[in-house]
């Protein structure tokens, strides 16, 4: 961590030296969690999930005269806000053709307004290995699922038992959607999905309503030819992950 420290430092201090840090934007985040080795309570989860622990990550802003320094905003962002976020910070035009999926966080970050948004989304219709702390999943760190967060309200959709054991009508039981109120439960330990059943089918109604704008990726049910029979392990063959229910298409 003192490479990293030390090595932003020098790229902050030669910005400063040019001239250039009142007209340069300067992001410091990451792309998921940490690793299994490290403890991340009262989070749950680590990379490669979809609990806090997975997702929320540091997001530091850097832009002399625009941003002010010490100040705070206790709002969801995704990866996706940077680039729509660059493009205005730079006076630039949307490319011709190009559907963003994030909002500009200018007005976050300069403290002008709110954002038009509400929600943002997850969507993750495939496998990773390795369980995480506290996880759902003794084999799997993520199966496919979907996830909304909106208003601290955040709701989980497994697609394996969407499909397979009863969808909507089977909520009670099958476990297919999970909901946690982020706001009084970060580390997501009292699951709601039966308690605030109409928090949960409004977050669901939204999620599904996500699905067919988005012309999301979803998966099917496993493969009817697929035999785990003739699986190999030779040179260039993937083995398929045990407890593999569903057939998920990762994008």
């Amino acid at each position: 961590m003192y490479d990293l420290d030390d090595s932003v430092g020098i790229l902050l201090k030669k910005l400063d030296e040019l001239g250039l840090a009142s007209n340069t934007l300067v992001v410091f985040t990451s792309d998921n969690g940490a690793t299994g080795g490290s403890l991340q309570e009262p989070l749950r989860g680590n990379k490669g999930c979809y609990h806090e622990g997975g997702i929320r990550e540091p997001f530091i802003v850097r832009w002399p005269g625009m941003v002010k320094p010490g100040s705070r905003c206790d709002v969801p962002v995704i990866s996706v806000d940077l680039f729509p976020t660059f493009l205005a910070a730079a006076g630039a035009d949307v490319p011709e053709g190009k559907v963003l999926d994030g909002e500009s966080l200018l007005p976050l970050l300069k403290e002008t307004g709110p954002l038009q948004r509400h929600s943002i989304f997850w969507h993750f219709p495939g496998y990773l290995d390795s369980p995480v702390t506290r996880g759902r999943d003794p084999v799997f760190r993520s199966r496919p699922v979907s996830v909304i967060n909106k208003d601290h309200w955040k709701l989980y959709l497994y697609h394996e038992e969407w499909q397979l054991d009863g969808g909507r009508e089977k909520l009670a039981t099958n476990r297919a959607v999970e909901l946690y109120n982020l706001k009084e439960d970060i580390g997501e330990r009292q699951e709601l999905a039966n308690i605030k059943t109409d928090k949960r089918d409004e977050l669901l109604d939204e999620m599904l309503q996500w699905f067919d704008k988005t012309d999301a990726k979803l998966p099917t049910e496993v493969n009817p030819d697929y035999d785990p029979g003739t699986e190999s392990q030779g040179k260039g063959k993937r083995k398929k992950p045990k407890g593999n229910r569903t057939k998920g298409n990762n994008e």
